[in-house]
């Protein structure tokens, strides 16, 4: 039922952990390594609707790097509120289950199997990653006590602005589209021309970008609409609001606006191809070392 050999790395991770130095004493701090020897607090809000993985490629895929990253993850029992450390030992073989290592405590392990749900909350590579499963089993792996759970059919997966950009690979060529501001005070856009600007660094929340200089260059506050974002496939309809811009000299002589912008009123869907992008381009650049 279960794929490869099941390594049982719990108990080294704790070992490991007690030779980090000690941490801030917040309950989801992570260190250096994306491990936290507290229980991370889950995150919650209707807005994290847009930061949902829902594809059954995706899903497995980020699963498995759970496995092999050795993340350690918060188990958080609904409801009931106990929580207890885990990791994903393994995958089933045709990849409709997964298997956390049991708590050690009795109780808590009693109490997961009665549980309606657990809430499971883990970092891989200073990403939020949260997710939940039901209809938990209790399954012997190799003579050891394991939690069972069909896959989830979505995980969060939450990359924060302040803690993660991506710098746009110069090869992607990514751009993004903006209508033609007028040249003149008071002069209107005009609806048929455009403007490519190459995207410099793109997040979860907004991304940065460079224009030619003009003489109305954009204010900070103001919302650009009608924004197009070239991404791998169809581009996505977007609209910016500026909170930054500022002037640069290039090599060649040329000079750019650099504009930072945050994404307004992003749709779901143009939310979840940008991080799929950001996602896929993660690791593209992992792959080539």
């Amino acid at each position: 039922m279960y794929k490869g050999q099941v390594h049982f790395v719990t108990h080294r991770v704790f070992t490991e952990l007690k030779d980090l130095e000690e941490l801030n004493g917040m309950p989801d701090q992570i260190n250096d390594d994306g491990y936290s020897e507290q229980p991370i607090a889950p995150l919650q809000g209707d807005d994290l609707d847009h930061y949902l993985l829902r594809g059954r490629q995706q899903i497995r895929q980020l699963l498995q790097e759970l496995i092999t990253a050795r993340a350690l993850i918060s188990v958080h029992l609904l409801p009931g509120g106990l929580s207890f450390l885990s990791v994903v030992l393994t995958l089933s073989d045709d990849e409709e289950w997964l298997f956390l290592d049991a708590s050690p405590s009795e109780i808590i392990h009693h109490r997961a199997l009665e549980a309606e749900r657990l809430l499971c909350v883990t970092q891989l590579d200073r990403i939020r990653i949260q997710f939940r499963v039901s209809g938990i089993a209790e399954m012997q792996l190799d003579g050891h006590t394991a939690l069972a759970a069909p896959i989830p059919t979505e995980i969060l997966r939450l990359q924060r602005r302040d803690a993660f950009r991506l710098q746009v690979p110069l090869s992607h060529n990514l751009k993004c589209i903006l209508p033609a501001r007028g040249e003149g005070p008071g002069e209107p856009e005009t609806p048929l021309r455009t403007i490519e600007a190459p995207v410099i660094d793109i997040s979860a929340s907004g991304l940065s970008m460079e224009v030619p200089a003009s003489k109305t260059p954009p204010t900070v506050g103001e919302i650009i609409d009608g924004c197009r974002l070239k991404l791998p496939g169809d581009p996505v309809g977007i609209s910016l609001e500026i909170r930054y811009h500022g002037r640069r000299i290039l090599g060649d002589g040329r000079e750019v606006v650099r504009l930072g912008c945050s994404f307004v009123s992003l749709p779901t869907h143009a939310a979840n191809q940008i991080q799929r992008y950001i996602y896929q381009t993660e690791r593209e650049i992992r792959s080539r070392g």
